[in-house]
Formats: structure tokens, C-alpha cells, sequence
């Protein structure tokens, strides 16, 4: 008996508990695989919108340049090429050139009146904007100052300037620091470094290592993780990705990957952006959730084997004395008769038959009277303990219907921390693009307007450069917070970058999300942020579109619109509502 119940109780705990840990940890790997893949997706977003932001620069400045030069106005060239590297710190050089190639004006005066004639960037430049890919310093490499050990590495972006018969009037040049992209990834990072624990890494189109640790540029990076992001934009894998580390380390990393995409005005870097972390720090948790599993459940089976143990001890003690009892009967002797025993009602009748059964032999109707009265006994026994048996069982399914709804709810969570931002608690990038897919498909069956509101905090990389990123991520909260109590609960509501958010609005047309966004932007210029200190009042920039879309269209069509028009808002000079119908107006006039 007790190898039967402690056996039957292993295999049943055993079963369940593999069942139990295994759907949990895979769940959590898949959760904690797919965190890493969004923040590489974010570093992408924020790596491509700073490119088209240069670019934007030059292209404004490269416009401005042009009418000064044809109209002789008294635009000072020098002053504005200055005023952009003041702006933007990574800008290593820029430079007007003449059109055969002798620099007109540059920033501080470096190189100019040098010929750059054979330069890549500037030829290429002559037929349509340009962005070059990352190479060492040639000419500045003496003249720039460089702190630290490396050779500096430059990203080119150059802008033709035409003049209204198509002639060439000159190229405005560029060249950035690639540390600005470094810079990008720590100010993403940071916020979230002290829960993920992980490391940036750039690759180039041809999988060599720009940027990353120390003794890995210039690696390549393994060939798994290329192929694997040849087939898609972005993702994750778990493999060998220990580049170019001198102390010879071994293991697995957990890496999420995503690679930059093409601009309409421009071809992009084709870069691969790659967020590793060591696979077992990654998948500890799931780990040591499995091993909490597997350490209840063989507490558990321990427990049910020893209460198993003793109930079959409990169970056949009286039966193994009767039986002793039996061998030693003497008929004639009554002092070696059968004890009554009480043990359990099913000994306690056993017993008493026997007793009665050897006191009876002479007495027939007797005994036939008392079987009956023990028959009658021992059917009432058998139906208390048939309604014992339905009690357990109806217990039983209790507890399975318990376990279900704990297992359901768990889920329930597990999904609900994939979809929200960890930090301000909103809808993350992912959720959001699901449900406006959505969205767009309503719109479309129903002929309703659609409309989009981008928006995001002014001068945020101020704010983390003065006060730290732990003010950083108490004003991002403070703008979700806000941002929640002026829109509807039906609207989509999500953070889709560091300090970027998204609206989605259904059955609104553009002049309807516009008030929106403006008593948003009144909001939280009117309440601001309380600190140890004083107060600092955040701002922000907002761009809104819509459309009633046809099959034809889709989301990222709206969003392109909305992140136009706030572009234009931050070049308007921040702190107000930009529509994408002005700039429409603005194009067409």
C-alpha cells in the first residue's frame, strides 16, 4: 500500500509539475527575448530620426544658403554653419564648397579654401543628397582635438544647392562624430541599465563592429546572428555572441537585434543594431522559477508520500494483530477468541464477525439474525462512505477549477507586461501599432476619420543633462500622467520612444485631434514638475494628422504625416501644435 499511494503521488506531482514550469518559463524566456528585440527597435527609431534630423539641418540650411547666394542677401554663411555645430555638438565639420570643389566657409574655419574635389561625399553630393558611411578621419584627423585613444571615425551627410535652372551653386558637407550614435544608445539605455543589464553593439552592412566594447570594433559579428537578419528586420536568437573579448569568455548571450531602414529622401546605412545580454543573467528568472517549481513540487510529493506512509501503517496495524489472533484460535478456549477492536469501522466490523461468528456456531438463527443486522450495518457504511468519496471528488474538481483560473490570470499578466511600457505604465511601441492596425480597419469599413497626434517633451536631453536621468524618468511619467487625464479612455494612448508618444484617435478629424493636442500641450505647460527644489516647467512639441483612409492606406502612412508635423513644430520653434494641413498649404502656395 504505501509503495502503491507514494508511488501513484510522485508520478501525479511529477507530471503536474513539469507541465506548470514548463509553460511558465517559456513564457517568461519569450517575454524577457522580445523586451531586448523592443529596445533594439527603439535604438533603430531614435539612431533614424537623429539622421533625418541632420538632415533636415543641412537641407534647411542648404535652402537658406541658395536664396543668399542668388539674391546677394546678407545672410552670414559662416555664422549659420557655426550655429548648427553649437546646436548639435556631434557635428564634427561643416562646410560650404564651391562647385569645384574649393571650401568657400566651415566651421571654424577648418580646411577652408582647401580643394575637396575628390572627396567621396562631395562628388557624390553634386547629383542628390548624400549619406556616407563610416570612415576615418583624412583631413581633420589633425586638426580636431581627441581625447581618447581611438583613431575618430566620421559619418558624412551632404546637400547639393541648386539654383532655379538646376545649376550647381555648391555643397553643404558634413561630417559627424560616430560617437553620437553612442551617445544615443547610453541616453536610451540608462533609464532601463539597471533592470536589463545589457550591452549596445553597431554593425555595418557587411557585419564588422562600429560600435561596442572596446576590443570588438572592427569584429565581425557571428554568423547566425547575420543570417538571421538577413530574413528579418528585427527580432531576437539566443547563441554565441562573445566578439572580440580578450579574456576569452564562453556562453551564450541573449541578443535582440534590428536593422535601419531607407529614408524616402535618402538611402540609409543598412546599420544593424544589436542589444546583448549574457543568457544565463537574461533567463534567470526562468530559471530559478523553475527551480522554485520543482523544489515545491518535490516538498509537495514528500509530504503526500509520508502522510501515505503512515495511513497505510494506520490502516493494516489491527489487521496484521487479527491475523496473529487467527493463528493462535483456540475454539474451546475463549480467552484466545478474536479481540473486539475499535481501530477503524471496517475493523471494528471485522472483528466483531469474527467474534460473533465463532461464538455462534451452535446457534443458527442466531447467527443468521445477526448477519443480517451486520449486513444491514455495513451497507449503511458503504453509503456514508460512497457520499465521502462523491465530497473528495466534488473537492477535488474545486481545486482544479482554482488552479485553472490562477494559471488563466497569470497568463492574463504575462501578456499585459508585454504590452505596457515599463516605465510609465502606457501602451509600449508594439501594443500600439497592434491596435491601430486595428484602428485603420474600422476607419476603413466605416468611412470615419482617423487621426494621429506625435508628440514629445522639449529639450529632453536638457532636462537629463541638468538634473540626471532620475529627473529624466520623473518627467517622462509626469507628461503620461497628464497626457492620460486630458484624452478620452477610447483613445490610444502609448509611448513609442524615449521621450516620443503617439495618440491614436477614432471618429476625430484633424481639426478635432488639433484641440486635443493643443489643451494637451496647455496642460502640461500649466502644471509643472515639483522638485526638491523648485519646479521645471516641461513644454512639449506636437504634430497631427488624419485622413479617411481607403484600402489603399495604412498606419504608418498617418504617423509619417503626424511625425511631419512635428517636425515642423519643433522647427517652428517648439511649444506648439503643428497640422499636417498647413504643411500641405504651406507646399501647395
Amino acid at each position: 500500500m504505501i509503495l502503491l499511494f507514494g508511488g501513484l503521488v510522485l508520478v501525479a506531482t511529477a507530471v503536474a509539475t513539469w507541465l506548470i514550469s514548463s509553460l511558465a518559463v517559456e513564457e517568461v524566456r519569450k517575454s524577457t527575448s522580445q523586451n531586448l528585440q523592443e529596445v533594439a527597435v527603439q535604438l533603430r527609431d531614435k539612431i533614424e530620426l537623429d539622421l533625418h534630423e541632420r538632415y533636415t539641418d543641412l537641407s534647411i540650411a542648404a535652402a537658406i544658403t541658395s536664396q543668399s547666394i542668388l539674391g546677394d542677401q546678407s545672410v552670414s554663411v559662416p555664422s549659420m554653419v557655426n550655429a548648427l555645430q553649437d546646436h548639435f555638438p556631434s557635428y564634427a565639420w561643416i562646410g560650404l564648397v564651391s562647385p569645384s570643389g574649393t571650401v568657400i566657409t566651415s566651421t571654424d574655419n577648418l580646411l577652408q579654401g582647401m580643394d575637396v574635389s575628390e572627396r567621396p561625399w562631395f562628388q557624390a553630393a553634386a547629383e542628390g543628397p548624400y549619406l556616407g558611411d563610416v570612415h576615418p578621419a583624412a583631413l581633420l584627423e589633425s586638426r580636431l582635438e581627441n581625447p581618447s585613444s581611438s583613431p575618430l571615425r566620421f559619418v558624412d551627410i551632404a546637400v547639393p544647392l541648386f539654383a532655379d535652372d538646376n545649376s550647381l551653386l555648391g555643397i553643404l558637407g558634413a561630417h559627424l562624430y560616430l560617437d553620437w550614435v553612442a551617445s544615443i544608445g547610453e541616453s536610451l539605455l540608462a533609464p532601463l541599465q539597471k533592470r536589463l543589464q545589457t550591452e549596445l553593439m553597431i554593425a555595418d552592412r557587411d557585419g564588422n563592429i562600429l560600435i561596442g566594447p572596446e576590443d570588438s570594433i572592427g569584429m565581425q559579428i557571428p554568423e547566425a546572428l547575420a543570417k538571421k537578419a538577413d530574413t528579418a528586420p528585427s527580432g531576437y536568437l539566443t547563441g554565441a555572441m562573445a566578439v572580440g573579448e580578450a579574456s576569452g569568455a564562453q556562453g551564450d548571450y541573449l541578443t535582440g537585434f534590428s536593422r535601419l531602414r531607407d529614408s524616402e529622401e535618402y538611402g540609409g546605412f543598412d546599420w544593424l543594431v544589436i542589444v546583448r545580454k549574457p543568457a544565463s543573467t537574461a533567463f534567470a528568472p526562468a530559471n530559478e522559477l523553475r527551480l522554485t517549481l520543482i523544489t515545491t513540487g518535490f516538498a509537495v510529493a514528500l509530504m503526500l508520500i509520508f502522510f501515505a506512509f503512515f495511513a497505510a501503517r494506520w490502516i493494516t496495524r489491527p489487521l496484521l494483530r487479527m491475523t496473529e489472533e487467527a493463528r493462535n484460535l483456540d475454539p474451546d478456549q475463549p480467552a484466545t477468541l478474536i479481540k473486539q477492536r475499535d481501530d477503524y469501522e471496517e475493523v471494528s466490523t471485522l472483528s466483531s464477525t469474527l467474534r460473533n461468528l465463532i461464538l455462534s456456531l451452535t446457534a443458527r438463527t442466531r447467527e443468521m439474525n445477526e448477519l443480517n443486522t451486520t449486513l444491514e450495518h455495513r451497507v449503511e457504511e458503504r453509503t456514508r462512505e460512497l457520499e465521502s468519496a462523491n465530497a473528495l471528488l466534488e473537492d477535488e474538481i474545486v481545486q482544479r477549477e482554482a488552479m485553472r483560473r490562477e494559471r488563466e490570470r497569470l497568463i492574463r499578466q504575462l501578456e499585459e507586461t508585454v504590452r505596457t511600457d515599463a516605465l510609465t505604465g502606457l501602451k509600449n511601441r508594439r501594443h500600439y501599432f497592434e491596435l491601430g492596425e486595428t484602428a485603420v480597419k474600422k476607419s476603413i469599413r466605416s468611412g470615419a476619420p482617423l487621426s494621429a497626434i506625435m508628440f514629445d517633451a522639449d529639450y529632453f536631453k536638457k532636462v537629463n543633462d541638468t538634473y540626471g536621468h532620475g529627473v529624466g524618468d520623473k518627467a517622462l511619467v509626469h507628461l503620461s500622467r497628464f497626457a492620460q487625464e486630458t484624452l478620452r479612455d477610447i483613445d490610444v494612448l502609448a509611448r513609442v520612444g524615449g521621450e516620443e508618444f503617439a495618440v491614436l484617435l477614432e471618429n476625430t478629424d484633424e481639426q478635432g485631434a488639433g484641440e486635443v493636442a493643443e489643451r494637451l500641450r496647455s496642460a502640461i505647460e500649466s502644471n509643472p514638475l515639483p522638485l526638491e527644489r523648485g519646479r521645471l516647467t516641461l513644454t512639449i512639441s506636437a504634430g497631427v494628422a488624419s485622413f479617411r483612409p481607403d484600402p489603399s492606406d495604412d498606419l504608418d502612412t498617418l504617423l509619417l504625416y503626424a511625425d511631419k508635423a512635428l517636425y515642423q513644430a519643433k522647427a517652428g520653434g517648439r511649444n506648439r501644435v503643428c497640422l499636417y494641413s498647413e504643411i500641405q498649404q504651406a507646399t501647395n502656395s
